[in-house]
């Protein structure tokens, strides 16, 4: 029985341990049946479905993966890797069923994919960087997220991400920047740029006392470092009652150069209007829908309010270098690849 699992050592149901030049191109859809554990497992006894672990070089590309258990792929202790072409689901109730996460990992590459599952869409987690999100469409799902980061008094560090070109749709948040009280190291040189929103609840979030079922109270008076980071031309819809833009930062550490340049938020809500929240950051600001007023040392350029532009094209996304071979494109339909074994009484 699933519920007998809570006793086993394993993970993950499938592990890529210590390869390099992998290459997985392909269609059909991975299904690891996670409703039967979803209720019936606590979530640090449920399995990964797919792991990368300390891997070189590697494409994954055109697969279709349901309802894990708990996140559908792990990218740990890797380089350069290239993710596409991909479509995640669970339903947006299922718990902890995040898309992608990554950690200890450099040069990841994630495009032209769809998430839509019950948790963050990606998660970029400790000791991070040079990172590329580009043309995914997230949602149902609680966004992409930097962290979270510092749990336990943590040393973590995250930087150089650029998400660009991405949607979120029916999402808890969208670009997203998480870490706990008490945690310490940083989150820097971070872009999130053409964005556009669909009914997202918190658009913009930076959150500095985030708790998650564990203990919240500070330690030491530290936090994660959250600096340089810009969100630039996000257009579309709040759903949210009141706060597009949370900037929630640690009063004894702050938040420095926070830019936000033409963002164009509306709300979903003819009659709601929308607000900013803001506190202990540096702020930026430049053609901005909603007013921002931080109550810490807050610039705002003095340049005259004008009509929100189109949206900017982005600058020409660099690829990383593909093998000799095109990967195919997925086929609309994909057979239903299942495992027996994963059919529980």
């Amino acid at each position: 029985m699933v519920k007998g699992w809570g006793s086993k050592k394993s993970e993950y149901w499938l592990c890529f341990e210590k390869v390099t030049g992998l290459v997985l191109n392909g269609s059909g859809v991975l299904n690891t049946h996670g409703g039967n554990w979803w209720s019936s497992v606590e979530v640090y006894s449920r399995p990964e479905a797919v792991r990368f672990f300390a891997c070189n070089d590697i494409i994954y590309n055109g697969i279709t993966q349901m309802d894990s258990p708990k996140n559908h792929i792990s990218v740990l202790n890797c380089v350069n890797a290239t993710i596409s072409n991909l479509r995640l689901i669970a339903p947006a109730n299922s718990p902890n069923t995040d898309g992608i996460d990554i950690c200890l990992s450099h040069n990841i590459h994630i495009f032209d994919s769809s998430i839509e599952t019950g948790d963050d869409c990606v998660a970029i987690n400790g000791s991070s960087y040079d990172i590329n999100i580009t043309r995914v469409a997230c949602g149902p799902g609680h966004g992409i997220s930097i962290g979270s980061l510092g749990k336990g008094g943590a040393m973590d560090t995250v930087q150089n991400v650029n998400v660009r070109d991405c949607t979120f749709s029916g999402t808890a948040n969208g670009a997203r920047i998480k870490t706990w009280p008490g945690g310490r190291g940083f989150a820097k040189n971070i872009l999130y740029e053409n964005i556009t929103l669909i009914n997202a609840k918190f658009p913009i979030i930076i959150d500095q006392h985030y708790c998650d079922g564990g203990s919240c109270k500070p330690a030491g008076g530290t936090a994660v470092k959250v600096s340089d980071v810009t969100f630039k031309y996000f257009k579309g819809t709040c759903s949210g009652e009141s706060d597009a833009i949370k900037l929630d930062c640690d009063k004894n550490v702050g938040c420095d150069n926070i830019v936000m340049e033409h963002i164009n938020i509306t709300s979903s809500s003819p009659k709601t209007l929308l607000h900013a929240f803001c506190q202990f950051a540096h702020v930026i600001s430049r053609f901005v829908s909603i007013d921002i007023k931080c109550d810490a040392h807050d610039h705002k350029d003095p340049q005259p309010p004008s009509p929100f532009p189109a949206l900017a094209p982005s600058t020409p996304y660099a690829k990383p270098p593909s093998p000799d071979a095109q990967p195919p494109t997925p086929i609309a339909q994909p057979p239903l690849f299942s495992f027996p074994f994963l059919y529980f009484d």
